[in-house]
């Protein structure tokens, strides 16, 4: 288990997609549209969404990364 899961139990919880819109300061419709467009990792639960805190955490470092590798345009 990562150390920062351990560190804090919580860390790794089960949120739902209200939860995660307000965590993350958007609308719950763009949790669901990105979950059904399989651009946020999510699992699902039979009929449910839920969404592991630390699998988020993840996907956020990776595309904070990538936004900082992209090449500069050139005119």
């Amino acid at each position: 288990m990562p150390e920062a899961a351990t560190a804090n139990p919580r860390a790794d919880c089960l949120m739902t997609a209200d939860e995660v819109a307000q965590w993350l300061k958007v609308t719950p419709a763009w949790v669901y549209s990105q979950t059904r467009g399989h651009r946020m990792p999510h699992m699902r639960l039979g009929r449910y969404v839920r969404f592991r805190r630390s699998a988020l955490e993840g996907w956020m470092e990776e595309m904070e990364r990538a936004s900082t590798l992209r090449s500069p345009r050139v005119p």
